[in-house]
């Protein structure tokens, strides 16, 4: 792919700039949204021809002007996300899998066998013995539906709707009905045996029944084909995609997981050189490698190739006459190994001498194939089939014929071959073109296979004991379990452990994931990652480091730092994943110029260009530019379907077509038809019609190194005489595109350093509190957070704006995702303030907060359940424990009513019991607020599953306002922390008398290296002031010089800074001040949810000191660094009293004759009286002994070490 690098800012026409003030260059997307006319009453974008001559090299006959273009582009970008969405990848792979692949995977498992165990004790005669085979037939799926009691004879059916399954904890799940057909017979031998024209054997059918069973129940993704929130026009939250799955009420997703495409060859050289046929089926998988001849006389080193195939090796050689070709010189015109060098010639030579030496005469008739048989057939695992069915079901099943199967097997040496000689490059494991993404229907099919064969197997056996009777088969239903596929499923949910894609009796883990919803943004994040499995992560290798491939596709900057930094990756703004095409495009490949592979001679193979499908050789063609060009043309024309992807490979003569799922497409504009851009002028209805009129097409990873892209428009036009010409064939929507969701709306990204714009991706904007739920009535989370006045950010990006939807309009054609930002605009100074706001500490305003800024609110659900009257049935009186108040010792139970449950508004404290719970027999099970948690009773929730649980939630509400120790950040990863709450007539103000909200250290700046929030702030100081400049996209910001002189035309200094009163002295500071408006973001770390203090309390049993947790009141970690911390300072008698007296204070007997410890014991003394003290068993003594003070850790580290046989000695002073 070749892209021209950005150069100098494009020069347009003067008439274009008639209208700009002097001494001004307006940039190109920074271009007010009040241009744009809307029309809501029809959700059209119409567009204005202006007829600005401009010098365009490929649509030099197109009167439009770059602003024109710039405005076509932004509104094709909202029509695609209108279109797609931002988890269209996982709702339509769920809705494949519904539609075909579940269907798919019953088709493949073929039919069952049951077999009598011929037990000898249960002896029958002949023919007596009882058989049956189950087969599977149509699957159906249902809505999500459950039933509840009407009366006591009579159930209702409801709807079972997500908000249902989250409130009651119930899987939201529709039955999985399946047609299963039992067979039963029995083996007659036929009188005709004897005569020879019978084989002798009979089935005569006992019994034959038909029916539709339940064979469980299948997760059904929210807002899919089979959720009930499709068909509705609203949904529970406004802020909610879909795309997730509720089990047990809680939300799971699947993590998109980055697997080795199976539709190519690989070409290894480690361990040693290889080419592989690669298939989830062990017995569908080929390897030819390049070994070391044993039997090579004089030829030390060279190596033969061999051929792997059902766990045989032998040369491959022989294969080529097993599979039908009649002399060598046919072998080396299928391989094509013309003009090639000594070293291969010779390798050629030894493994036709090691296929001579192992198979003597494999050239003469059916010995070859009688050779390859016997070996299979050896093998560990031997196929029951023949020669002809496992050589036509196993090798390259998708190639159908023996001498097409001979010509790939020849393709495959000729590519291993190639790479040897270094004409072919190995593939690389982490580059995306060999890399297909797993997504929902690939993986609920793997684990739902697996379950099935469980279900199966359980069901051969019970079945096994009613064929050896003499009773007939029961229903099916009585011997195929459908709780083991259900509660499987759930189970592989709950736990995240997945079938493992290769290893069929091995789990895997990452696989699922519990949706995060701290805000909106955290939400749609988690639904986009990406995860590379890696069997351990210190031994990466490059799958860290961004791969060329990613551009555009995968983001480069948002990932997790820390252990999964490159192997966690988040999807790209306008990534899409492709879906398996099932339909053949055989037909329409040979309209496009394909000539078919049977019947071709070997002689003209070699001068064609082949045609691989998926991996596959299908055909060969003669001109290679010719088809690839007639190709896209039908699929532009919707004759081919647009995920198909086509790549020219000149180098190795091969045009390659994928049509598998998995591979991950982005759209880009066809520069030779900006000239249909004219058609829209009245607006466009969908993102389809553009694809439909040929403007935009989606370009996989392979294709686009076919592809020479522009960076945006202005490239398009002609910049400079002297500059070459470059003959675009794409260009991109907008380059802030190439970034994934929560990095494309970061103001100025471009300007910061890469750490600091993962800080605030990956982190920052998703521990932000802001927005949270629209349904929060009908939900029961643990923890959520909610601003009480979140706002939308001064400036615009091209993301978020193209992300908006008509409903979202906040003004006159200015459409956002509020959901996205969540923060509140702040007047921030970058001064040094008393020194309180050094490293990472801000000062914040405290009449600022006291007006509501940051300002939060905190929620925290409690719950609790008990068993329900049909369960409770089964226990002992004394046992049952249901919801009440009783007087209890554990905690105040004052705002608890009658039936255990507080009421709503009641405020309750640390030790207060916050759900009641009493067993019959008296003994008190309430739950108990811990240490330091607290609240207003926000609602109370009473409710009941299926699996025979009552449950009560009780959720408290706190109101925080910003105090010392909690932590902000800005949108560029300039995190910190608040060291000071002071007045506001203690602060800086300017003559206008603004106050800053925030005052920051400006040494924040160099060491973080974070110019953005600079430009950001002189940026939304301009459009505070009513500047037009708003654009702060990354890659196509406004210029430095636009942000300055818009300050200048407001009457502010260019550079942004002002003069400011000293508010303590009422003098002017003698530097100035840069100020200006800044989005700011609270974050969820807050100082009262980690403060942690105590005098006395719990202490660990066995060490005697305090313990760790904070909610059991536990002590504070004092560590080395700590300790060394209080030894600079000289507070050595502090560091005395913390870590002995106040902690684990204790004490030992010391013999000071052998300076070993005494214990003390009872011992008796003359007089036949007994004493207790200590004493030395040691010396036999109980003199000459000494008390130390110890901690008890040491005293217990002696002990221990006692045990062992090592024995202390100590040296002490008095």
């Amino acid at each position: 792919m070749e892209i021209d690098s950005p150069a100098d800012e494009v020069s347009v026409s003067p008439a274009a700039n008639t209208e700009m003030e002097e001494g001004q260059s307006l940039d190109l997307l920074d271009v007010d949204a009040d241009f744009i006319p809307e029309d809501n009453s029809k959700g059209k974008s119409s567009y204005d021809s202006m007829s600005i001559d401009s010098s365009i090299e490929h649509v030099e006959r197109l009167d439009m002007s770059m602003e024109m273009l710039e405005k076509f582009f932004k509104d094709a970008s909202r029509a695609f996300f209108n279109e797609y969405g931002l988890v269209s990848h996982q709702i339509n792979s769920y809705n494949d899998f519904v539609k075909n692949g579940l269907q798919d995977l019953f088709d493949s498992l073929g039919e069952v066998a049951v077999e009598p165990d011929y037990n000898p004790q249960d002896a029958k005669g002949d023919g007596a013995w009882k058989h049956a085979t189950v087969s599977f037939g149509k699957v159906r799926l249902e809505k999500p539906v459950f039933w509840v009691e009407k009366n006591d004879l009579e159930e209702q059916e409801l709807k079972l709707t997500p908000k249902h399954a989250r409130l009651q904890n119930m899987t939201y799940s529709s039955q999985m009905k399946v047609k299963v057909r039992v067979q039963v017979y029995v083996h007659q031998v036929s009188d005709k045996a004897k005569t020879g024209q019978d084989a002798g054997v009979h089935k005569r059918v006992v019994d034959d029944k038909e029916s539709e069973i339940v064979l469980g129940r299948l997760p059904v993704m929210v807002r899919s084909d089979l959720c009930w929130l499709h068909s509705q026009d609203k949904n529970d939250c406004f802020f909610d995609p879909g795309g997730y799955f509720l089990i047990k009420g809680m939300e799971k997703t699947f993590i998109a997981q980055e697997q080795r495409c199976m539709t190519r060859l690989w070409i290894t050289d480690k361990p040693c050189w290889t080419a592989q046929y690669m298939s989830e089926m062990k017995r569908r998988r080929v390897y030819i490698k390049l070994l070391e001849s044993t039997k090579a006389e004089g030829n030390s080193g060279v190596k033969m190739i061999s051929l792997y195939f059902l766990y045989a090796t032998m040369p491959i050689w022989i294969m080529f006459f097993a599979l039908g070709v009649s002399s060598d010189k046919e072998v080396f015109e299928m391989m094509d190994l013309e003009g090639t060098s000594t070293d291969v010639v010779n390798m050629i030579l030894v493994t036709i001498r090691d296929a001579d030496e192992m198979c003597e005469g494999f050239r003469r008739g059916d010995k070859a194939r009688e050779f390859v048989n016997k070996l299979i057939k050896d093998a560990k695992f031997p196929p029951t089939e023949s020669f002809d069915e496992y050589i036509d079901k196993y090798l390259f099943p998708g190639i159908t014929g023996l001498r097409q199967k001979a010509l790939f097997l020849g393709y495959m040496a000729k590519c291993l071959l190639l790479s040897y000689m270094g004409k072919r490059k190995c593939d690389n494991k982490d580059d995306f073109r060999n890399k297909r993404l797993e997504l929902a229907g690939k993986l609920l099919s793997r684990e739902l296979w697996s379950h099935i064969r469980h279900a199966e197997r359980r069901m051969v056996k019970a079945m096994q004991r009613d064929l050896n009777g003499d009773d007939e088969l029961q229903f099916i239903e009585r011997y195929l379990d459908s709780s083991i596929i259900t509660n499987g499923l759930n189970r592989a949910f709950s736990t995240g452990q997945w079938c493992h894609p290769y290893k069929r009796t091995e789990r895997t883990a990452g696989i699922v994931a519990t949706l995060r919803r701290t805000n909106p943004l955290q939400l749609i994040s988690d639904l986009r990652k990406t995860r590379q499995s890696v069997l351990y992560a210190g031994k990466a290798g490059d799958a860290r480091y961004p791969n060329p491939s990613y551009f555009g596709r995968l983001c480069f900057l948002s990932t997790p730092d820390g252990e999964n930094c490159g192997l966690v990756k988040n999807l790209a703004i306008t990534a899409l994943v492709s879906l398996k095409k099932s339909e053949s495009i055989i037909e329409k490949l040979i309209s496009c110029g394909m000539d078919k592979l049977e019947g071709a001679p070997f002689s003209s193979l070699s001068k064609r260009i082949k045609v691989l499908l998926n991996g596959e050789w299908i055909g060969v063609c003669r001109d290679a530019e010719l088809f690839v060009s007639k190709f896209k043309q039908r699929r532009r024309a919707g004759q081919i379907h647009p995920q198909v992807e086509i790549k020219r490979d000149e180098q190795q003569k091969e045009v390659r077509i994928f049509s598998d799922a998995g591979r991950i497409l982005r759209p880009l504009v066809i520069v030779e038809n900006l000239k249909n851009v004219n058609k829209f002028k009245g607006g466009f209805t969908s993102f389809q019609s553009l694809m439909d009129a040929k403007i935009i097409e989606l370009i996989g990873v392979e294709e686009e190194e076919d592809c020479r892209t522009a960076w945006g428009i202005k490239y398009l036009y002609k910049k400079d005489e002297k500059q070459p010409i470059v003959n675009y064939t794409h260009c991109e929507l907008d380059l802030s595109f190439l970034l994934a969701l929560s990095c494309g709306i970061i103001p100025f990204a471009n300007h910061n350093f890469a750490r600091r714009v993962l800080y605030q991706a990956e982190k920052h904007s998703q521990q932000a509190i802001g927005f949270s739920t629209t349904n929060p009535d009908i939900r029961v989370d643990t923890l959520t957070h909610q601003m009480y006045y979140p706002q939308k950010p001064l400036f615009r990006t091209l993301t978020a704006e193209c992300l908006g939807r008509p409903d979202y309009c906040l003004g006159k054609g200015h459409f956002v995702r509020p959901e996205l930002f969540n923060g509140q605009n702040a007047i921030v100074a970058v001064n040094v303030h008393q020194g309180y706001n050094q490293e990472d500490s801000l000062v914040m305003n405290e009449a600022s907060l006291q007006r509501g800024l940051f300002r939060t609110e905190h929620f925290r659900s409690y719950k609790a359940d008990v068993d329900n009257k049909e369960n409770s049935v089964r226990l002992k009186p004394k046992d049952k424990v249901d919801f009440g108040k009783m007087q209890s010792k554990k905690g105040r139970v004052d705002s608890l009513e009658d039936d255990g449950l507080p009421y709503v508004g009641a405020s309750l404290n640390s030790g207060d019991i916050v759900i009641g719970k009493v067993a019959e027999s008296g003994e008190d099970h309430g739950v108990k607020l811990k240490h330091t948690e607290k609240g207003m009773v926000q609602k109370v929730l009473l409710s009941s599953n299926d699996e025979g649980k009552n449950f009560a939630v009780v959720t408290l509400r706190q109101v925080r306002s910003p105090r010392l120790g909690d932590k902000f950040s800005s949108m560029h990863g300039q995190k910190g922390v608040i060291g000071l709450l002071e007045h506001q007539e203690n602060f800086p103000f300017t003559r206008q008398g603004i106050v800053p909200d925030i005052v920051i250290n400006p040494h924040a700046f160099p060491t973080r290296q974070t110019p953005g929030q600079l430009l950001e702030a002189a940026l939304g100081k301009g459009i505070a002031c009513g500047g037009s400049a708003t654009y702060a996209t990354p890659f196509s910001t406004p210029s430095v010089d636009i942000i300055y002189d818009q300050l200048q035309r407001s009457g502010f200094c260019r550079w942004g800074s002002e003069k400011v009163i000293n508010g303590r002295t009422g003098e002017f500071m003698q530097s100035m001040i840069f100020m200006g408006p800044t989005f700011y973001q609270r974050l969820i770390h807050m100082a009262e949810d980690k403060v942690k203090y105590r005098n006395t309390g719990p202490v660990h049993p066995l060490t005697r000191q305090p313990v760790a947790d904070r909610k059991r009141y536990g002590g504070v970690k004092f560590g080395e660094m700590e300790r060394d911390c209080l030894l600079a300072h000289g507070a050595a008698a502090n560091l005395y009293e913390r870590m002995f007296t106040l902690s684990d204070f204790s004490h030992m007997h010391i013999c000071q004759t052998c300076k070993r410890a005494a214990n003390v014991i009872q011992r008796p003394v003359l007089g036949g009286r007994k004493i207790r003290g200590p004493y030395c068993v040691f010396c036999k003594s109980a003199e000459n002994i000494v008390r130390i003070n110890v901690p008890y850790g040491a005293k217990l580290l002696y002990q221990e070490l006692f045990s062992m046989g090592i024995c202390l000695k100590f040296e002490t002073e008095l």
